[in-house]
């Protein structure tokens, strides 16, 4: 039973202490914990009994849930927890990583509530927030006028060689071009600027409808872990109106499109040239792509097998670990083309390695923490794996320098899934190569591809069947 106290404040009010016992501790002595609570001074002698005898049953039932010992836990301190106790022993280390940068916008709007203080109106209000102009704080950062006066022609090499960035980058930086926020804050850094002095937000977007989704699925699944551990009594986000997915069309190259990358990708340096062929080629993720081994490869079976993942997490560095599903782990038959390809950059990569000599680093620790000879097909120009992030900021800037149609790397990966489609290619054939764990992933994805697809199918099929019939009235 809880043993209830009655205390008189300072300022006029009551409040009532209730102690409870939570059991033995570790010693054999008996654990209690306690809660004070003050009704509102608008209440009858009746009703603050009644308000007081609840508060300590419920808070009595609380303690023997085990859901006290965290009763002051903000947001903010699970997030924590969740982070080191359940994301970084369960899940990949990028998903973790993606988890990360998703939490400063929480840590803003309802990082400071306690949990047993968290309502879903406030997850409610947060959703409204993320759909609001201006939201995004990434992607778009442009020099100002001050920043590039500063640096005139003749003194830029130092500086972009401090700040570790390509011509390309520091050439749009100082043309007043916009970049992102990683490159500006790498180039104020070296040039011993406030960032806020040398770069200035473009940005008015609001975020896509699939970020503001990732943030209710992220905290969906913090709290359902809150729930599992006796923290929260239910997960709020059960109660809102989550950010509605809205079906967006895949940007992905067409046939024209294509051949105009391919005719300027020999200006390209020879790695990311063949990087992006693959891409085309394999439809493989760019993680998949940069993390292959020769081993992975039968240049004589024509097949290239999928067995790891590649991706940069801040603060360690290049890191190997399995793709993103089971079924992600998979074969690939090779085409001709890319067969050959991958031969003429065998022979070009033996050619780079015997100029670094020693250099060349001879191990690699791949997924599982296993210690292999270095067999990467692409690496940094003394063998250690290659940050993918390069692929993806090069891209854009390779596409505008050569006057080609803006788009993403992961476009590559859509164009040949769009390839494939327009070709008739069975959509389970189709989900196989991708590594889509499920062929519904395929057939939501390219919804519109298919449909397209299907209705030239039937268009084809209706020609067919008037020859058909035209042969018959002939006859």
């Amino acid at each position: 039973m809880a043993n209830v106290t009655r205390r008189a404040n300072k300022d006029g009010t009551t409040s009532y202490r209730v102690k409870v016992s939570a059991g033995l501790g570790a010693d054999g002595r008996y654990v209690y914990r306690s809660a004070t609570f003050t009704p509102p001074t608008k209440l009858t002698a009746r009703q603050t009994e009644k308000a007081v005898q609840e508060f300590a049953r419920d808070f009595e039932q609380r303690v023997q849930r085990g859901l006290f010992a965290e009763t002051d836990l903000t947001v903010d301190g699970l997030a924590q927890k969740w982070l080191t106790e359940f994301c970084e022993p369960n899940l990949k280390p990028h998903t973790t990583e993606d988890y990360k940068k998703l939490l400063p916008r929480v840590s803003a709007a309802i990082g400071h509530i306690k949990l047993s203080k968290l309502q879903p109106g406030h997850i409610q209000e947060f959703y409204k927030q993320l759909a609001q102009p201006g939201i995004r704080e990434d992607g778009k950062y442009k020099a100002k006028a001050a920043f590039i006066e500063a640096f005139p022609k003749g003194t830029r090499i130092e500086l972009q060689k401090a700040a570790g960035l390509s011509q390309g980058t520091m050439a749009a930086i100082m043309q007043g071009r916009t970049v992102s926020k990683q490159s500006a804050e790498k180039i104020a850094a070296a040039a011993g600027w406030a960032f806020t002095k040398a770069f200035s937000c473009t940005s008015t977007d609001t975020l896509s409808a699939s970020s503001q989704r990732h943030y209710h699925l992220m905290l969906s699944s913090m709290f359902s872990t809150a729930v599992r551990w006796q923290l929260m009594d239910a997960n709020p986000c059960e109660r809102v109106t989550p950010p509605k997915l809205v079906e967006q069309d895949v940007e992905f190259l067409d046939e024209t499109g294509i051949a105009d990358l391919l005719a300027a990708l020999p200006d390209a340096p020879v790695q990311l040239s063949v990087i992006t062929q693959l891409a085309l080629f394999t439809g493989a993720r760019r993680g998949e792509i940069c993390g292959l081994r020769w081993s992975d490869i039968d240049l004589d079976a024509g097949v290239m097998a999928i067995n790891r993942n590649l991706s940069y997490i801040a603060h360690k560095g290049t890191i190997f670990d399995y793709p993103k599903t089971k079924k992600s782990r998979r074969c690939i038959k090779l085409s001709d083309d890319c067969i050959a390809l991958l031969k003429d950059y065998k022979q070009w990569q033996m050619r780079e390695r015997l100029k670094v000599g020693t250099f060349w680093q001879r191990t690699i620790t791949i997924e599982g923490g296993k210690l292999v000879k270095n067999d990467l097909l692409f690496t940094k120009p003394d063998g250690k794996p290659i940050d993918p992030n390069v692929v993806s900021s090069w891209f854009p800037v390779f596409l505008r320098e050569h006057g080609l149609p803006p788009c993403r790397f992961h476009s590559l990966r859509h164009s040949n899934a769009a390839l494939l489609i327009a070709a008739h290619v069975p959509a389970t054939t189709v989900a196989g190569r991708l590594g889509h764990a499920q062929v519904s992933t395929t057939t939501n994805i390219y919804a519109a591809m298919i449909r397209s697809s299907d209705a030239a199918a039937a268009d084809a099929l209706g020609n067919i069947f008037d020859r058909i019939k035209q042969r018959q009235e002939i006859g």
